[in-house]
C-alpha cells in the first residue's frame, strides 16, 4: 500500500518546564528568562545554545554527518515517543522544524540532507522531505507487515542506494522487497513492477545485513537465486538471472561494485560474474570436502561460514565449520581452481588492497558437539548459531600469509609465523606490518619483513595478564597495547625504521578506554578510577603524556572522545557513590591554549546521570543527553538534551553569560 502523509512538523516537541531547565523556545532558539539550575558550569567557555526537555526519557540524540540537522528520540510518556528534528540557521541559532510520533523508528538522511527515510515498527517505511519553508513534510508511507512491538523486533528495513536516486525496503517477515526511484522532479515514486521481488533469507554468520544497491539486486528463495537488473525505460527491476541451486541456499552476497556474487549452499559456494555487457555467469565453484570426527567414528559436513572475493576479484576464499578454509581463484588459462586448502583455520582474509591472504590457526579442541547438527533434528540457522559458538573456541597458535599480487594466477611465498595463544592479527594500514595478540598471551608481537622479504618479529610489547586491544594508528608507525595488567604502552617507528617502546601508562585500577585518536596523531586512556590521560608526540617525534585527570568526588568516567579536529578533548560520567541518590553527572572539556598546551576548558557538572557526549561532525557544537533514570529507564521523570557552542580558536575564549 503506498498514500501520502503530511507530518505534523511545524510544532515544536514540547518542553517540560517543571524541571528546572534552561528553556529554549525551539521555534526561535531564544533563551527564555528562567534560569538553568540542572547544570552548573565552571567557566562559562560554552555558549549555550538549545535545552530541549522530554517528560519521560531521552532514548538517543545525533547530529546528522553535515551537522546540518540535530536528531533527538524522546518521550513524553512511556506511551509517547517523539522524533523531534532541529535545523542550524544561517544566524548559527538552531529552531525546530520536525516532529514525528512513532515507536521504535530507525531513521537515515540522504546525502544531501533534505530526504529523510524513517522506519517503524509498525511496518511503516515513510520518506519525508525539506518544504520550501524548511519544515519536514511525509511525501510517502510503504505498509509493511508490523511486527512486535520493541527495537530488538524491527524486521523492516530500509536504505539510500549508494548513488542516492533509489530507496530499497526489505520486509523480512514477508519476504518482499520494495523499491522507490527518485524522478526528475525529486520525488519518490514505486516502481511500476509487474513481477513481485521476493526474498527469503535465513539468518547467520556468513549472512550480510541488508543493504539498497544501484543497478543490480541478488535475492534468494529456497534452492532458487534471482539477479535482478534495474530498467530505466520500463521502470522496474527485470530478471536478469536465474540460478536454480542443487541445494537450499543458505545465503548469498553480492560484492560492493555489484559485479560480482557467492551463492552458499551448505558445504557448497558458488561465484557469479557480470561481463561487459551485463550477462551474469557461474565462474567458478568450491565443495568442502566432509571431515571425519574421531569421537563419533564418521565423516561430518562443513557448513561454509564466509566466503568472499579479493579486491582484485582474481581469487575468492571459503570457510567451513570443520575449520577448513578452501583458496580458489582463475589459472593462467582463466579458468577457476582450486588453489589451496588450509587445515585447523580458525579465520581467513584478504587484506584491504587484495594483494595478501592472511589465515589464522589454531589447535582443535575437543567437543562434543560433533554430530551433524541437521540429523539432531536442528535448523540449518540453528545449526549455523550453534557452529559459529564452537568455531571461535579456540586455542590460537600460528598464522599463515600468502601473496596475492602475481600475475600467473598463483598464491606465492607462504610465511608460516609462531604466537600462540594469539588470538587477533591485524595488517598495518600500509600492509607492511602484522600485529598479533590475545588474552591468552603476554605480549602483542609487531612483525614485518626482512631485506630479503621474510616476514620477521620486529618487536613485542609485554603484558601481564593477556592483551585484550592492540592497533596501529592511522599513519601505520604506532601501536597502542591496552593489557589486563592496568597499563596501556605505545611503541613507535624511529628514525632508523625500529620499533621502539616510547611509553608507559600505568593506571591505579583496570583500564577501560584507551585509544588513537582518528587522525592517529593523539591518544587517550581512561582507568575506571576515574583518571584520564591525553597521549600526544613531542618535538622528537616521541610519544609522551601530554596531560592528565582524575575526577574528584567519586564520579567514574563512562566514556571518552577528542573531535576531528584533535583540538578538544571531552570525558563524561557520573557519581558512583550508592549514597548519593541522585547519581548526578559530569562532562570535562579539555583545549589547547595559545602555547598548544592541554587545559581544562570547561567542567560541567549535572543534576542526572550523562547518558552521552559527543562531538558534533563539524567541530562546533557539544552534545550532552542525560536522564532523571538514577532510579531505572521506567522510573525515569524527565530527559534532557544540552546543545552548546564551541569557540572555534583560543582567542575566541570570552566568556559567555
Amino acid at each position: 500500500m503506498v498514500s501520502g502523509a503530511t507530518a505534523n512538523s511545524d510544532t515544536p516537541v514540547p518542553v517540560n518546564e517543571s524541571q528546572g531547565a534552561a528553556l529554549i523556545n525551539s521555534q526561535s532558539g531564544e533563551m527564555e528568562t528562567k534560569k538553568a539550575d540542572i547544570f552548573q558550569c565552571q567557566t562559562n567557555y560554552l555558549e549555550l545554545k538549545q535545552v530541549i526537555s522530554f517528560g519521560h526519557y531521552v532514548c538517543a540524540a545525533t547530529f546528522s554527518p553535515s551537522t546540518k540537522h540535530l536528531v533527538i528520540d524522546g518521550e513524553d510518556s512511556e506511551d509517547d515517543r517523539i522524533l523531534g528534528i532541529w535545523q542550524q540557521t544561517a544566524d548559527g541559532n538552531w529552531s525546530q522544524n520536525g516532529k514525528f510520533r512513532e515507536h521504535n523508528f530507525r531513521f537515515e538522511f540522504n546525502r544531501s540532507e533534505n530526504t529523510l527515510l524513517r522506519t517503524s515498527s509498525d511496518g511503516k517505511v515513510t520518506v519525508s522531505k525539506l518544504n520550501s519553508n524548511g519544515f519536514w513534510e511525509g511525501a510517502v508511507v510503504l505498509e509493511h507487515s508490523p511486527c512486535l512491538r520493541g527495537e530488538d523486533n524491527v524486521r523492516v528495513i530500509a536504505g539510500f542506494s549508494p548513488r542516492q536516486d533509489k530507496i530499497m525496503t526489505y520486509d523480512y517477515w514477508a519476504g518482499k522487497i520494495k523499491v522507490l526511484p527518485v524522478d526528475s522532479n525529486g520525488q519518490w515514486t514505486p516502481l511500476t513492477q509487474t513481477q513481485e521481488i521476493s526474498h527469503r533469507r535465513h539468518w547467520g554468520p556468513q549472512q550480510q545485513p541488508f543493504k539498497a544497491t544501484d543497478h543490480n539486486l541478488l535475492t534468494y528463495r529456497g534452492s532458487t537465486a534471482t539477479i535482478w537488473a534495474f530498467n530505466d525505460d520500463s521502470n522496474c527491476m527485470e530478471v536478469q538471472k536465474i540460478i536454480e541451486f542443487s541445494k537450499w541456499i543458505w545465503s548469498a552476497q553480492m560484492s560492493d561494485d555489484e559485479q560480482y556474487a557467492v551463492l552458499f549452499g551448505v558445504d557448497q559456494a558458488i561465484f557469479l560474474g557480470c561481463d561487459g555487457d551485463g550477462e551474469w555467469s557461474q565462474i567458478g565453484e568450491v565443495c568442502h570436502p566432509e571431515s571425519y570426527s574421531k569421537a563419533i567414528n564418521k565423516h561430518i559436513k562443513g557448513y561454509i561460514h564466509k566466503a568472499s572475493f579479493n579486491a582484485s576479484r582474481q581469487y575468492a576464499l571459503s570457510i567451513d565449520s570443520n575449520h577448513i578454509a578452501i583458496i580458489s581463484g582463475y589459472d593462467e588459462n582463466g579458468s577457476w581452481e582450486v588453489k589451496t586448502e588450509i587445515q585447523d583455520c580458525s579465520d581467513v582474509r584478504f587484506s584491504a588492497s587484495g594483494r595478501k591472504l592472511l589465515a589464522q590457526l589454531h589447535k582443535p579442541l575437543s567437543c562434543n558437539k560433533t554430530d551433524d547438527p541437521l540429523d539432531q533434528g536442528q535448523t540449518p540457522d540453528e545449526h549455523s548459531n550453534n557452529c559459529y559458538e564452537s568455531f571461535i573456541r579456540r586455542t590460537y597458535k600460528s598464522f599463515k600469509l600468502w601473496d596475492c599480487s602475481s600475475n600467473g594466477g598463483r598464491l606465492d611465498k607462504v610465511q608460516t609465523c609462531e604466537h600462540s595463544g594469539s588470538k587477533t592479527v591485524i595488517f598495518s594500514p600500509s600492509e607492511n606490518f602484522l600485529l598479533s595478540y590475545g588474552v591468552e598471551s603476554n605480549f602483542a608481537c609487531i612483525w614485518g619483513y626482512d631485506e630479503e622479504g621474510n616476514l620477521v618479529e620486529k618487536a613485542k610489547a609485554f603484558h601481564r595478564g593477556g592483551i585484550h586491544y592492540a592497533a596501529f594508528n592511522a599513519q601505520g608507525d604506532s601501536v597502542l597495547t591496552r593489557g589486563n595488567d592496568q597499563v596501556v604502552k605505545i611503541h613507535g617507528l624511529d628514525s632508523q625504521g625500529e620499533w621502539q617502546e616510547q611509553l608507559v601508562v600505568k593506571h591505579q585500577r583496570d583500564i577501560r578506554d584507551g585509544f588513537f585518536s582518528d587522525s592517529g596523531h593523539l591518544a587517550y586512556t581512561v582507568g575506571l578510577g576515574g583518571t584520564a590521560c591525553i597521549l600526544g608526540r613531542d618535538n622528537n617525534d616521541q610519544w609522551m603524556k601530554q596531560a592528565m585527570t582524575n575526577l574528584a568526588d567519586g564520579y567514574s568516567i563512562e566514556g571518552a572522545q577528542f573531535n576531528g579536529l584533535d583540538n578538544h578533548f571531552l570525558i563524561y560520567g557520573k557519581k558512583i557513590d550508592k549514597k548519593d541518590k541522585h547519581q548526578p553527572g559530569l562532562v570535562q572539556l579539555w583545549g589547547l591554549d595559545s602555547d598548544d598546551k592541554w587545559v581544562e576548558k570547561e567542567q560541567i557538572k549535572l543534576d542526572y546521570p550523562v547518558k552521552k557526549a559527543e562531538f558534533s561532525p563539524d567541530n562546533d557544537h557539544l552534545l550532552i543527553s542525560c536522564n532523571d533514570d538514577r532510579r531505572g529507564y521506567f522510573r525515569s521523570k524527565n530527559g534532557t538534551v544540552l546543545l552548546w557552542k564551541i569557540p572555534s580558536s583560543p582567542g575566541e575564549e570570552t566568556a559567555h553569560t
